[in-house]
């Protein structure tokens, strides 16, 4: 297969919400020849189906399997660390693990931080309004803000040290790669085991640590969690602290960007909320909803079933459309439109039932913090390019930059 034929249409990473509403009207249980699986996108089918344990969460071993044989020591351990995962496990693994994340991710320890990365935003606002290395009046929301605000908790809430951030992002950035796009996983997997692999001994050498010296950060914490006796084995806590850094990085920086890209096409909503600062939270819900970071995610069934009238096969891979599902008019008045007010907003764009992201309360919290600031301390905000480059990442969706003036 040619690497033309195996990307996205630019017109469609841009904007894939016209082709969600043409699917959910023409044909929302769909098969999708070009990923083998059946595309969801009515909110009702959505929502079903990630609540549904009949439909696995596990989805790597169709990945990897699209790879052929690697082989190695460095690939067992790529699988092994994703077949871990809470975000790729099911019930009775996914239950045990959550338990135990529980004991360590609690709202307290996640409140505990919110003045701290008050402090960040500011130091970071600070730096774009003082100048910084732009034209005074000008920033890059991601470079300056999105990007490093999400890499410096990430890193501190797990005990890695400032000089690891950007490594901690590169390893990121590879692993986001290689899940966001199914269609080009042959050229995203070596980099992506790499990674894995110096990733695993970075935290090899962090837990070692802890173990023995335990301090006040989410690793130790995850380290000395239990729960009736149980813990995590050695695999399951590099597996957890994986998903952290991958899932705490990509989800948040994409959502301040989205975030602040929302709000530039809305002006009404951006001057409501600069009006109204109180109107963060329902803002930042809201952005989820119209034009979320995370896009899709995929289950395999079971057995077989019927969704939607069609005949789903044992073994068939279904992908849960959460963009389109978030644009349902028979789910949400006038869907199309942003309203930062808007009422009934039960959307799914950080997933549905027990596999809700484990960090959506982190990420909204960042990005209730960065965006609340910048609408407040920044007036008269522009888009500087009207051209924008959205990432080649048909499952987390994000500009590359996004150029802005005040």
């Amino acid at each position: 297969m040619s690497q033309q034929s195996t990307r996205l249409d630019p017109r469609t990473i841009a904007d894939p919400y016209r082709r969600y509403n043409q699917l959910r009207a023409e044909d929302p249980v769909r098969w999708n020849k070009g990923v083998n699986a059946w595309t969801l996108t009515l909110y009702s089918d959505v929502s079903a189906a990630l609540r549904d344990d009949r439909l696995s969460a596990e989805r790597i071993t169709a990945l990897t399997g699209l790879i052929g044989e690697s082989g190695g020591e460095s690939a067992r351990q790529f699988e092994r660390t994703f077949l871990k995962m809470m975000l790729f496990s099911n019930p009775p693994d996914h239950t045990r693990l959550g338990l135990l994340a529980n004991k360590a991710l609690t709202p307290r320890v996640v409140e505990q931080i919110r003045s701290h990365i008050q402090g960040i935003v500011k130091v970071l606002l600070d730096h774009v309004q003082l100048g910084g290395e732009r034209e005074h009046g000008t920033m890059d929301v991601l470079t300056d803000l999105a990007y490093p605000l999400p890499a410096i908790v990430i890193a501190e809430i797990l005990g890695a040290e400032p000089k690891d951030r950007d490594q901690c992002k590169k390893w990121s950035d590879d692993l986001a790669a290689f899940l966001g796009n199914i269609r080009i996983v042959s050229e995203t997997y070596e980099s992506a085991m790499e990674s894995i692999a110096e990733l695993i001994e970075y935290l090899r050498e962090l837990v070692a640590q802890r173990r023995k010296e335990p301090k006040d950060d989410l690793i130790s914490a995850l380290v000395l969690a239990e729960d009736q006796g149980d813990t995590f084995t050695q695999e399951e806590l590099f597996s957890m602290c994986v998903l952290l850094i991958f899932a705490g990085h990509e989800t948040t920086t994409k959502l301040i960007g989205n975030g602040i890209l929302c709000l530039l096409n809305n002006p009404s909503e951006l001057a409501k909320l600069g009006q109204n600062p109180a109107l963060v939270a329902p803002t930042i819900q809201e952005i989820i909803r119209s034009d979320g970071p995370v896009q899709t995610t995929t289950r395999t069934a079971l057995e077989p079933s019927e969704i939607g009238g069609k005949q789903i096969a044992k073994g068939d891979r279904i992908s849960l459309t959460l963009g389109g599902a978030n644009r349902d008019p028979a789910q949400f008045s006038n869907p199309d439109r942003m309203d930062i007010t808007r009422r009934e907003n039960r959307h799914v764009g950080f997933g549905f039932g027990i596999h809700f992201c484990l960090g959506a309360a982190s990420a909204r919290m960042e990005s209730q913090l960065a965006i609340g600031a910048m609408v407040e301390r920044m007036t008269e905000l522009n888009l500087e390019f009207a051209e924008l480059v959205w990432g080649d990442n048909r499952i987390l969706r994000g500009v590359n930059s996004l150029s802005i003036a005040f």
